[in-house]
């Protein structure tokens, strides 16, 4: 025997199929309005069928219909964790790329103003003077060519430590990013955990929270978990997520810890956690990409803008003592030097290079001995000499005093600056042509690695999308189906209707 729950058990099932396929409708019809939104994840509809009580007397219990039980987010947490960590990669090595790229544009050697350029222009410069000793026009050229020189390195010097202000200004945006986005995921922690408690589903929201992670994880290393607290009313368990750095927790639920910024005595912003003052090294991301670069001065750390300031002042101090004192980076002396010639007034002694534009007593009595002196030259100081921009005739042009169209000493001076002991790497050229390769291998590296990251990031976002994006053709068949359905249930509905309706005419007959 066939039990039937209710009188209008039919009329029943009708109504919750109508408000089954209604429920697909409407998501469905939020998936297609949401299909180009940033970080939206595809939702369904969960949906069970109803059973009516047992019977005491037994007999064959049809069901009551169908429910809508929840609206289910489509997402994979593995592919998420997965991009998260490689785009973690992506954003350390892109910004390494972006900054080493610009760091070679300071070193280009194809613009008018080239290394390769004012250097020719002073050797042309030098050689002119050579056989035109007593020439005072050529002098001027000489001085001209050599303030160029200076300028070269002085400009090269000036663009490297504004490229390192930039880099330190974003650090400290980034810390501001990071601090931003933690308290926003707490926020929205928060937002989740009370409307699961109150029985709402919390999918858009656990969107926004998941797009906050996505950036997040470009900026710094990051690992996410989540812990069960409790359980909601519908019976599911009740979790908070958590966010940790480095070990250290970044967010956990409603609370986010933040970062600080702190400035050193050169004005460079150093990262502490804020509630213990412990310092903050990250091990990957955008934070670490910028912090290398702004720091790293070779040896055992990254080649960043120290390590190329470093090789431009060891180019300006070993050039400037070789052609003032003809001593080489090895430490011997090889050639008397301009120190060792005479001007054109019988002089000697004169340095031809010195710093910020001082002159050459001056440089003698700023340090006790020839290496404290030249310690204070730098690529961002180094200068012609006060007495020779004030007075051409003092270039040392001659081995002699006395003889104003002896150019021997200059003659020297020349053989000097192209001999390929002058720098352990070889002549002015060599040295600066392997500054440049070293920069150009470094790029060329964090370019590849920059690329490769990338191709992975897609990749497992193009797997992520295959899951938890909206295909527009899935979504139509979809709206087929659950149109087909509710029209359907409601050809049901009007059919119980006339039924009932009939049943009711008999009986009051």
């Amino acid at each position: 025997m066939i039990q039937m729950s209710s009188t209008f058990m039919g009329l029943s099932i009708a109504t919750r199929g109508l408000y089954s396929s209604q429920a697909g409708l409407s998501v469905t019809s939020n998936n297609i309005s949401n299909t180009n939104t940033e970080g939206y994840s595809r939702q369904t509809v969960a949906q069970t069928s109803v059973s009516t009580p047992a019977s005491t007397s037994g007999g064959v219990i049809i069901g009551g219909g169908s429910e809508v039980t929840s609206v289910e987010r489509i997402r994979q947490a593995s592919l998420d964790n997965q991009y998260w960590r490689a785009n973690t990669s992506l954003g350390e090595w892109e910004v390494k790329a972006d900054a080493l790229t610009e760091i070679e544009t300071v070193f280009s050697d194809s613009t008018d103003d080239g290394f390769s350029t004012v250097m020719n222009d002073f050797y042309d410069a030098l050689e002119e003077l050579s056989n035109n000793a007593s020439d005072t026009s050529v002098r001027t050229s000489v001085e001209a060519a050599a303030n160029s020189l200076c300028e070269y390195l002085n400009n090269a010097a000036a663009q490297l430590e504004m490229i390192r202000d930039d880099l330190n200004t974003s650090v400290k945006t980034t810390v501001d990013q990071i601090n931003s986005y933690a308290q926003q995921i707490a926020k929205l922690n928060d937002q989740i955990q009370q409307a699961t408690a109150g029985g709402a589903t919390a999918n858009e929201l656990e969107d926004q929270r998941t797009l906050l992670l996505d950036k997040l994880s470009g900026l710094v290393d990051i690992s996410v978990s989540e812990t069960v607290v409790g359980t909601n009313p519908d019976g599911t368990v009740n979790t908070i997520l958590n966010v940790t750095v480095n070990g250290s927790t970044l967010v956990s639920g409603d609370k986010a810890r933040q970062l600080e910024c702190t400035s050193d005595s050169d004005g460079l912003y150093q990262i502490q956690w804020q509630d213990t003052g412990e310092a903050f090294e990250p091990d990957s991301g955008a934070l670490k990409g910028y912090l290398d670069i702004r720091d790293g001065a070779g040896g055992s750390e990254y080649k960043g803008i120290p390590y190329y300031l470093s090789q431009l002042d060891e180019f300006a101090r070993t050039f400037a003592e070789a052609f003032n004192e003809g001593i080489y980076a090895d430490g011997n002396t090889y050639y008397a030097g301009h120190a060792g010639g005479y001007s054109s007034d019988g002089s000697t002694g004169i340095r031809f290079f010195t710093y910020d534009d001082c002159s050459s007593e001056d440089f003698m009595n700023s340090g006790s001995d020839t290496e404290s002196r030249y310690a204070n030259i730098t690529a961002a100081n180094i200068s012609v000499a006060l007495d020779i921009q004030e007075d051409v005739g003092k270039i040392a042009a001659s081995s002699s005093a006395g003889q104003a169209d002896n150019s021997e000493n200059i003659a020297d001076l020349i053989e000097l600056c192209q001999d390929s002991q002058m720098f352990n790497k070889g002549t002015p050229e060599d040295f600066m042509n392997s500054i440049i390769s070293t920069l150009g291998t470094s790029s060329s590296y964090a370019q590849r690695l920059a690329d490769n990251k990338s191709t992975i990031a897609n990749n497992i976002d193009e797997r992520r999308t295959s899951v938890s994006g909206v295909s527009a053709d899935e979504e139509t068949a979809n709206l087929t189906k659950y149109q087909q359905a509710y029209n359907s249930s409601a050809l049901l509905v009007t059919t119980w209707n006339e039924i009932y309706q009939t049943t009711i005419d008999m009986v009051n007959e």
